[in-house]
């Protein structure tokens, strides 16, 4: 029997849903392309899928059972033998951490991380009272001697300057001596130098030094002895050679010192605990750092023999130590893979400091910021904290001569001429840091003087009524003709200049709590723009990264720009430049910072190599 058709008649399609079929058909997310190749793709896509749950599974069964083995592994032991290994694994990770990871008090010996200080034998035979000690290190296993001989290495010309100069050094035989040839050869270990004080400010010479070839010391001793044998004499149970003239050798504890009897005799009683010997951990000695592979150390007694009588760079070395105030300096020198370290320490006496005031001990203590204010190839930067407030007190408290007195006398003059005490109205508008920045052009490099924290009223006001004195020096200085100041509008900021030579035009502008006082608008202009500063150089990072974030003061400066510029500028042709600038250009930067206090002064400079 048929069965009859119940179903309803298909009711027609609206417009509507033939238009949103239509357009579920054109959807982007498929490309219409033919069933045989949607059915390949799909088809591999699941071969994919199933390859890689079955690898998934297969792993996940492998883990499974190398757990399970661990587990029954470890389960099946003791309890003591499960302590024992969780002891041995502790122990191991703690190894590990104090081996590799900087940890405080954990020694050189133990911590890769560190780097251990070479040995010095040769202090125990320097008696206290010494006035110079002085100290190379001849460790030919320690890291510094590795590093410092490849530096030298770099150095040619820095080595013959140093030889030519210790070729001039007086011995009692008169016989010229080198250190590369006379000494190196046979010693080891250590080499030191010391001067004693003796009679009506005379000094005693010593020479100490670590023995690997006895012969070589003989021979040695045979060229710098004066003429004639020695006589043997014992001291306490030490041999002493005693020389006519008054001169000795004595060997101690694998160690030849040689010098002027008293001074020899002096090393003996030191080295046998019969007197004090030099204390490395005490005074300025002790500030220095661990890790160094040459130091000098001067007494107060030594600063005035050596250094107070004057000397080729003893006055600008004044500026870092103030031999008036100073109880005793040291200075260190550490070779590191990227560069050589200095540091010098002066151990200041606060009553001294007030009869001998030193600059960089007024100076309060600041974190250069305008760093970001000069360009990325400044030749040069020099910073210091809260400058009006500084230059004030320095002129307030500095004695009657140099520097301060200039600077009274000027003040005094600007105050007749212009009506304008720069004391109290200038400098007192000047509270923030300061910089002194050097940058380079095409032609002439120009200077900057940046200071924040302005008073912006103040600082225009005293700056009005001084540009008629300065313009009046400038016309007394046979300039020709009477420069005026101009002023020109420089993205809303106004900066006045006057042309002083072709190659200056003074510069100054005040704006954002700053004065800039340039000798090119372009020092001005660097300032406001945005863009590379010295801040990211990588120059700047390489010679300062290390330095104290707070000091007294910083100087910067870019060697590789430096040094291509005085070939520019013609400095080839000096002698003592054209020996030396080979060497010089194995360094990129330097960094120098001071720190000052009323009872030291420290300054940390690092010389970058490229």
């Amino acid at each position: 029997m048929r069965r009859p058709n119940l179903r309803l008649p298909r009711r027609p399609r609206s417009k509507k849903a033939i238009a949103k079929g239509a357009r579920r058909s054109r959807a982007p997310g498929r490309p219409k392309l033919p069933n045989d190749l949607w059915f390949r793709i799909s088809t591999r896509f699941r071969a994919i899928g199933y390859w890689v749950r079955e690898k998934a599974q297969i792993a996940g069964r492998a883990l499974a059972t190398a757990g399970r083995f661990l587990g029954a592994l470890w389960t099946e032991r003791s309890a003591q033998t499960r302590r024992r290994s969780l002891a041995v694994a502790g122990v191991l990770a703690l190894y590990a951490v104090l081996k590799f990871a900087p940890v405080p008090l954990v020694p050189c010996s133990v911590s890769a991380y560190k780097e251990c200080p070479p040995p010095n034998d040769s202090v125990a035979l320097v008696p206290a009272s010494a006035a110079l000690y002085g100290h190379l290190t001849l460790e030919r296993d320690s890291r510094q001697y590795e590093l410092s001989s490849e530096l030298a290495a770099d150095l040619p010309q820095v080595q013959l300057l140093f030889e030519q100069i210790t070729a001039t050094l007086p011995t009692p035989s008169g016989a010229r001596v080198t250190l590369r040839e006379d000494v190196l050869p046979w010693a080891e270990r250590d080499l030191a130098v010391a001067l004693l004080p003796g009679p009506r400010g005379s000094s005693r010479a010593l020479l100490i030094a670590g023995v690997d070839d006895r012969q070589g010391a003989e021979d040695f001793l045979a060229k710098v002895a004066p003429p004639g044998e020695p006589t043997e004499q014992d001291q306490d149970g030490s041999a002493l050679s005693v020389y006519p003239g008054g001169f000795a050798a004595a060997y101690e504890g694998g160690q030849l010192a040689v010098g002027s009897e008293q001074a020899v005799r002096a090393a003996l009683d030191a080295a046998a605990g019969r007197a004090d010997a030099l204390d490395e951990e005490a005074g300025p000695l002790g500030e220095l750092p661990e890790v160094r592979f040459a130091e000098v150390y001067l007494t107060r007694d030594g600063i005035a023999r050596l250094l107070g009588a004057g000397g080729p760079g003893a006055s600008q070395l004044d500026t870092f130590v103030d031999y008036g105030a100073s109880r005793g300096m040291a200075a260190s020198a550490t070779a590191r893979d990227d560069g050589l370290e200095i540091n010098l320490v002066s151990d200041l006496d606060p009553k001294l400091l007030k009869a001998s005031p030193t600059v960089f001990a007024d100076l309060p203590r600041f974190e250069p910021e305008l760093v970001s204010e000069a360009g990325s190839r400044a030749l040069a930067y020099v910073g210091v904290g809260e400058l009006g407030p500084t230059v004030a007190g320095v002129l307030e408290r500095a004695g009657g001569q140099g520097l301060a007195r200039s600077l009274r006398r000027l003040a005094r003059d600007l105050e007749g001429e212009a009506e304008v005490d720069p004391v109290k109205e200038l400098l007192p508008a000047l509270s923030g840091q300061a910089a002194l920045v050097a940058e380079p052009t095409d032609s002439v490099p120009f200077a900057s003087l940046i200071v924040d924290g302005v008073d912006e009223e103040r600082a225009s006001e005293a700056l009005a009524k001084l540009q008629g004195p300065i313009l009046r020096s400038l016309t007394q200085s046979g300039s020709g003709q009477i420069p005026r100041f101009e002023e020109t509008d420089e993205g809303g900021v106004p900066v006045r200049s006057v042309r002083i030579s072709p190659t200056v035009n003074l510069s100054y502008a005040i704006f954002d709590g700053k004065l800039v006082v340039s000798t090119d608008p372009g020092g001005i202009a660097q300032v406001r723009a945005d863009g590379d500063d010295l801040e990211g150089a990588d120059a700047f990072g390489r010679a300062t990264d290390d330095l104290p974030d707070e000091v007294s003061a910083l100087v910067f400066l870019n060697l590789d720009e430096l040094l291509g510029l005085a070939d520019r500028a013609g400095f080839a042709e000096a002698p003592l430049y054209a020996q030396l600038s080979d060497d010089i250009s194995n360094f990129g930067s330097l960094g120098l910072a001071v720190t000052g206090s009323d009872e030291e002064l420290r300054t940390e400079l690092f010389l970058a190599t490229d």
